[in-house]
């Protein structure tokens, strides 16, 4: 009995001793910007760091947005305030960026790392629904790894276009039932 309580308090030891020395990288990895889109449509999206990365050497990061190439086609990447004073050489088609800083930055966050604009597929099949899922990870001058950040996926619909026939239908309906409003008021003077 003594010998597997002295077992379980040395792992427990172990383990507060290792989550002592690993970095602290409580941060998540968030997308924002609109989740609706029509086939053609041209969408912004910001990605954030929602806290700061306490703990964690950064010479180098590298950003990496996960999406369905038959639903969204990367256009452009810019780099935010966030990554201010760094190189940022991006990949939109394949939804990757990497920011290299002349200096060696700690703490780096919250806020937004980089915006991103996609193209929806004119030939989209809809209704579709497809996500984006972001990843971040960190590098010191030597490439080792200093942090490894997953993203929270985001979900963007993909639904028709109104037609030119909706907004033709749409709009007679709409003058019918003005001119038998029309009607019901010239009826109702008559009557008084």
């Amino acid at each position: 009995m003594m010998s597997r309580l002295s077992g379980q308090m040395s792992g427990l030891i172990t383990l507060m001793c290792l989550s002592s020395v690993l970095p602290d990288a409580h941060s998540a990895l968030l997308i924002s910007g609109p989740a609706i889109g029509a086939p053609g449509d041209e969408l912004t999206l910001s990605v954030a760091l929602d806290a700061p990365l306490n703990g964690i050497d950064i010479d180098e990061l590298t950003l990496t947005l996960d999406f369905d190439a038959a639903v969204l086609a990367g256009t452009d990447a810019v780099g935010n305030a966030l990554l201010a004073g760094s190189l940022f050489t991006p990949n939109a088609a394949l939804g990757s960026a990497v920011a290299s800083f002349l200096t060696t930055q700690t703490d780096l966050g919250p806020g937004v790392l980089a915006t991103w604009k996609f193209k929806i597929d004119p030939q989209t099949q809809v209704p579709d629904v497809t996500i984006i899922t972001p990843h971040l990870q960190t590098f010191v001058i030597d490439s080792e790894p200093t942090g490894d950040i997953p993203g929270q996926p985001f979900t963007i619909r993909v639904i028709p276009e109104p037609t030119l026939s909706l907004f033709v239908i749409a709009g007679l309906a709409l003058v019918g039932c003005v001119r038998r409003a029309q009607r019901k008021s010239v009826h109702s003077l008559q009557l008084a």
